[in-house]
């Protein structure tokens, strides 16, 4: 039993030891000759000679051994008292314990034991028994010292072993008590204490349970556990998964339409049905038992918050199980948008070779050109486009204009007519080198009929809203170049240029001019095309301007990260003089308080009692001036130290986000 210094610390602050219990309470000394004990039923001795004669300040702290101080009487009434060390016996555990705090353990061995509160000062207990450390009596009844002129009582603490044993079924669940894994199921166990204890048992697949179990004098405590499954979620994906693999084996677009639509229902309904399912796996799990008959009021509590964390832990389990398949029902609704889009859409490239195109008005950075293209799925019109051609001489280019050809992208729907082509983008190309566009130009589409407009429109629309929109991207240059390359390699026979006359144009313009809404959408989608991408921006290279505007803007953002760089080594050589500085004060203090912390150890003060007194002492030596000089210093050092510490860090993370933008400017 532990009894803090605070109950009694009513005496003067300074005035400590053994004079505030001195007298007819304590034992003036000890016989310093004392004749060689004998062992008893708790200590032996080390050596064949007996007990070791000791004095009290040679009682420390040592593995196994024990030491008994023995009260004699003589015949006139007189007592003396002498100290013995030797081994500890295993009877020694049935000793009953006693902890004090605040009390130096060398005055400990001069107070008197009494087994009555009302005791004659002569009447204190013969042998008591001490480790270094507790004082050991025998039995459990309480005993009495006097502080301060009153009797405290202490209980002490016998050393007692209890079993416990834990089935389950199924067995091997794992049990725990507190923070300590005592093994699986069935597992047995021994404790010291008779409280009751609350008892963990856990197992994959299987809910927790949170027992209380009370060991019991005599024989083995066994508490059985009936583990209950624990009940998972339906995962609502997993049908629809299935439905949508038959529908697209089938190839069957409205049974994948069903498929997505179930999906949105379950979806706008998910989270209020899967709390109803999470409430109703969490009402199969075990109850916390009520409190026990010897469980005391705060083991209880323990127990409870044991319970309630166990739980807590088991719905979120369920809610992490239903996020799970939420984001499955997710992915797979974009699966069948995906499905679909491959329905509705087939992409492909076509080449568009050099003797299709008619480059014109050859200026400084830029050039135009006219393209027709008559294959077995487009026939198109392509005029005024105008590109740039960046770092690729002009020379060259008027020299080679039959390297200049290109790549048509198309997506492709079924009408009434069979395959029906709508022009997505165009790159051009000089060899593999793409070729800015700057302006888009005219087209037209040779095989649109009256009645295929509608099927174009509804086609383009759905194109703008497709998530793969932007074509020209990384992920299509290498489908891109492959045309590319294929069409060049193929050398098709030349043949002359078909190009379309001014009358087609206007037999093409009369047409569109029929339908206004068509021609409309047909200009959004023209414009769309080239203000969101061109092929130069998922190439290799770069041209026109934008190399240059590129290539200073990393310079200007190096020299930032240089700059801050240099101010943040400045301000870090500053901090580390102020945390040198702060070093020598924290040193300086350190000290004071072990000169403190001496003078209350030489005063007779220990344990929590020394930390008091050297907190006192430095509150009081605070007001001296060369003692607050140096707290003073302390508080400035780290303030400066602090505060070079956030500027460091500042000027470093702007040189490194700095210079982290002019590599990414650069590799650009």
């Amino acid at each position: 039993m532990k009894i803090s210094f605070n109950k009694f610390f009513g005496v003067a602050f300074f005035l400590f030891a053994v004079s505030v219990w001195a007298g007819k309470w304590t034992i003036d000394a000890f016989d310093n000759s004392p004749d060689p004990g004998d062992p008893d039923k708790y200590i032996a001795a080390e050596s064949g000679k007996g007990l070791t004669p000791v004095k009290p300040e040679q009682v420390t702290k040592q593995e196994d051994v024990l030491y008994i101080r023995q009260k004699f009487e003589d015949d006139a009434g007189r007592s003396t008292y002498q100290m013995f060390r030797g081994k500890a016996k295993p009877a020694a555990k049935g000793l009953g314990k006693i902890s004090l705090a605040g009390i130096p353990y060398q005055t400990l061995l001069k107070m008197k034991l009494f087994y009555k509160r009302n005791s004659d000062p002569e009447d204190d207990l013969e042998g008591v028994y001490y480790d270094g450390q507790d004082i050991f009596v025998e039995g459990e009844d309480p005993v009495y010292i006097n502080l301060n002129g009153k009797m405290e009582e202490l209980k002490p603490m016998a050393f007692k072993e209890f079993e416990i044993k834990i089935t389950s079924e199924p067995a091997g669940a794992a049990v725990s008590v507190g923070s300590a894994s005592r093994g699986t199921t069935p597992a047995t166990f021994t404790v010291t204490a008779s409280k009751t204890l609350a008892v963990v048992i856990s197992r994959e697949g299987y809910y927790t349970v949170v027992r209380p179990v009370t060991p019991a004098d005599k024989g083995v405590t066994e508490e059985k556990v009936t583990l209950t499954a624990r009940a998972p979620l339906t995962n609502p994906a997993t049908a629809f998964k299935t439905q949508l693999d038959a529908a697209v084996q089938k190839k069957d677009a409205t049974a994948i339409r069903n498929v997505r639509t179930s999906v949105m229902q379950t979806l706008s309904t998910y989270n209020a049905e899967t709390q109803k399912n999470i409430a109703a796996a969490l009402g199969r799990f075990p109850e916390n038992p009520p409190k026990a008959a010897k469980e005391t009021p705060e083991d209880f509590n323990s127990r409870r918050n044991i319970w309630t964390n166990a739980q807590n832990r088991e719905r979120d389990a369920l809610n992490r199980e239903a996020e799970s398949y939420f984001k499955e029902l997710k992915d797979l609704l974009a699966r069948i948008d995906s499905q679909n889009e491959e329905m509705d859409f087939a992409l492909k490239y076509e080449y568009i070779p050099s003797r299709a195109l008619q480059p014109t008005n050859l200026s400084i950075r830029d050039f135009t050109v006219n393209a027709n293209v008559d294959s077995y799925s487009v026939k198109f019109k392509y005029n005024n486009g105008k590109l740039a051609y960046g770092s690729i001489p002009r020379g060259e280019i008027e020299q080679n204009l039959n390297k200049v050809h290109g790549v048509l992208k198309l997506w492709n729907t079924p009408n009434e007519n069979g395959d029906f082509a709508s022009v997505y983008d165009i790159a051009f190309f000089y060899n593999e080198t793409p070729l800015q566009t700057i302006t888009k130009g005219t087209f037209t589409m040779g095989n649109a009929t009256n009645s295929s407009r509608n099927t174009e429109r509804d086609l383009n629309s759905r194109i703008a809203r497709l998530p793969s929109k932007a074509s020209w991207d990384k992920r299509d240059s290498e489908a891109t170049l492959a045309a590319l390359r294929a069409g060049a390699a193929a050398n098709p026979a030349s043949k002359s240029t078909q190009v379309a006359s001014r009358d087609d144009d206007d037999d093409d313009d009369e047409e569109f001019d029929d339908d206004e809404e068509f021609d409309d959408e047909m200009e959004d989608q023209k414009r769309s095309d080239y203000s969101r991408t061109s092929a130069s921006r998922s190439a290799t290279d770069i041209f026109g301007n934008t190399d240059e505007y590129l290539f200073w803007s990393g310079v200007g953002f190096a020299a930032i990260a240089i700059g801050s760089g240099v101010v943040g080594f400045l301000e870090n050589t500053k901090w580390t003089d102020a945390n040198e500085a702060l070093k020598v004060a924290n040193k300086n203090i350190g000290i004071v308080r072990k000169q403190i912390k001496d003078g209350c150890e030489a005063a007779g003060y220990s344990g929590e009692l020394a930390d008091i007194c050297a907190a006192k002492w430095e509150e009081k030596a605070k007001q001296e001036t060369d003692v607050k000089m140096l707290f003073d210093n302390q508080k400035q050092n780290k303030d400066a130290r602090d505060s070079y510490g956030k500027s460091r860090v500042i000027w470093f993370s702007a040189a490194a986000l700095s210079a982290a933008i002019s590599i990414t400017l650069f590799l650009w």
